[in-house]
């Protein structure tokens, strides 16, 4: 009896090992139609197929692992082994990962609740709100940072942004259109309640890899995200999330 529980305990230790060794770490958040979980419990969207492609064709079967934003880009910044997907590239973050992508686009908004009679013309009207709610760590809350705005009531999800935007507590929120409508739906508050007031601008989304990763690696899903570019493979997953979508162009980041 001992001897199995011995042995047990090996495998155990084993298996511990084997997890604790893995080259690196994929993680990504839940928004949107990029990244959720199905009524099934299965991880999908948009992104996570592009990302899962990429994975098929470099032979890479590490799982994706779902955890809150601000800790997973903490993770991506402090760690040499790390790679996070969807991020947004920035100026200020450019030379702080390496980058393959765009895996996606997206408009970035501000929101106001209909009625308010709150008004946004221009990124001056908007520094003068009493409170814009904004995504902890998200690259839409660090540009209003690094335009001097000091009206940021930051959140730790969208959801809570939705619930104090229609309660009052804030004065607008800035968000993307797809996840903003999945947030509404998740707080269980009618997206028809807000107004796009603003157009900020158009964005980008990359995988990141920590700034010393492997650069092989990041070579290698360089020229897999590359071939599904080329081969009609990115076309044909992009447009079945967003049928009526402006498809990105494939960059290399330097």
């Amino acid at each position: 009896m001992k001897k199995y529980v011995v042995m047990g305990l090996l495998i155990v230790v084993m298996v511990v090992l084997v997890f604790s060794n893995a080259p690196y770490e994929v993680y990504t958040e839940l928004i949107g139609r990029s990244q959720y979980y199905d009524e099934a419990g299965t991880l999908t969207g948009s992104s996570v197929e592009l990302v899962q492609e990429i994975q098929r064709r470099v032979g890479d079967d590490t799982e994706i692992q779902v955890l809150p934003w601000s800790r997973a880009y903490n993770l991506l910044l402090t760690n040499d082994n790390v790679i996070l997907f969807s991020t947004t590239l920035t100026a200020e973050r450019k030379d702080l990962f390496q980058w393959v992508g765009p895996i996606f686009s997206q408009p970035w908004v501000f929101y106001v609740k209909k009625g308010s009679g709150v008004v946004i013309n221009s990124m001056a009207d908007a520094e003068k709100l009493g409170r814009i709610g904004t995504y902890l760590n998200d690259a839409r809350e660090q540009y209003l940072l690094s335009l001097g705005f000091n009206n940021i009531d930051s959140a730790v999800n969208e959801v809570n942004n939705i619930k104090k935007l229609n309660t009052g507590r804030i004065d607008a929120m800035i968000a993307s259109p797809d996840n903003f409508i999945a947030s509404c739906r998740e707080a269980g508050i009618n997206e028809g309640n807000f107004e796009e007031a603003y157009l900020v601008s158009e964005q980008e989304l990359y995988v990141t890899f920590s700034k010393n990763f492997d650069a092989t690696i990041v070579e290698k899903w360089q020229s897999a995200l590359k071939d599904m570019y080329e081969d009609g493979t990115f076309e044909e997953i992009y447009l079945k999330w967003y049928p009526d979508a402006r498809l990105p162009t494939y960059k290399v980041v330097k």
